[in-house]
C-alpha cells in the first residue's frame, strides 16, 4: 500500500527550521553578552561603593579630630597639619590601604585612601583648612580608574 500526500499538508522545510535555529542562536548569544556586562557592572558598582564608604569614613575621622591639641598656643592636631596629596601614591604619612573587606593593612591592599590637608588664608578670626580625601582601586583591571571617590570638606576654629 503506498500512502499519497496532498499538497496541502503543512509542515517546517528544512530551510526553515535553520532559520529559525539561526535566529534562537543569535538570541542567545545576545543574552550571553548582556549576562557578562551585568556582572561587570555589578562589579564597577561594588567597587565604587567601597571606595566612596572608605574615603567617607576617612573624611569623617578627619572632621572629628580635635583642631588644637593645645588651643592657648594654638597648636594644631597631627591629625589636622597641613601636607599630604590625593594624587601621589603613599602619601608620607597621609594615606592607608584596606583590604576588600574594608579593613586596614599595611601592604598589598585593594584601596588606598590619601587625604590632603592646607591651611586656607583668610581675614577673619578664625583658622580654616581645607581636607580633601581620595579612594583608588589598587587592584589593576579594566576599571581601575572608575573605582575612586573624593570628597572635600572644610573646618573652622575660632582663633580670638
Amino acid at each position: 500500500m503506498r500512502e499519497t500526500r496532498s499538497s496541502d499538508e503543512g509542515g517546517f522545510s528544512l530551510i526553515e527550521v535553520m532559520v529559525a535555529i539561526l535566529i534562537l542562536t543569535v538570541g542567545l548569544l545576545s543574552l550571553a553578552q548582556m549576562m557578562v556586562l551585568a556582572t561587570s557592572s555589578n562589579s564597577l558598582s561594588s567597587r565604587m561603593t567601597s571606595a566612596s564608604s572608605l574615603a567617607k569614613e576617612q573624611l569623617e575621622r578627619l572632621k572629628a579630630a580635635p583642631f588644637y591639641i593645645d588651643p592657648v598656643a594654638r597648636t594644631r592636631s597631627d591629625a589636622l597639619r597641613d601636607g599630604g596629596s590625593i594624587d601621589l601614591p603613599g602619601g608620607d604619612g597621609y594615606a592607608q590601604l584596606y583590604d576588600a573587606e574594608g579593613v586596614p593593612v599595611g601592604g598589598g591592599g585593594q584601596y588606598e585612601v590619601r587625604w590632603e590637608i592646607a591651611t586656607i588664608p583668610t581675614n577673619l578670626p578664625l583658622e580654616m583648612i581645607e581636607i580633601r580625601v581620595r579612594c583608588v582601586s589598587v587592584s589593576v583591571d579594566q576599571f581601575n580608574i572608575i573605582g575612586e571617590a573624593r570628597f572635600t570638606t572644610f573646618r573652622t576654629a575660632n582663633v580670638g
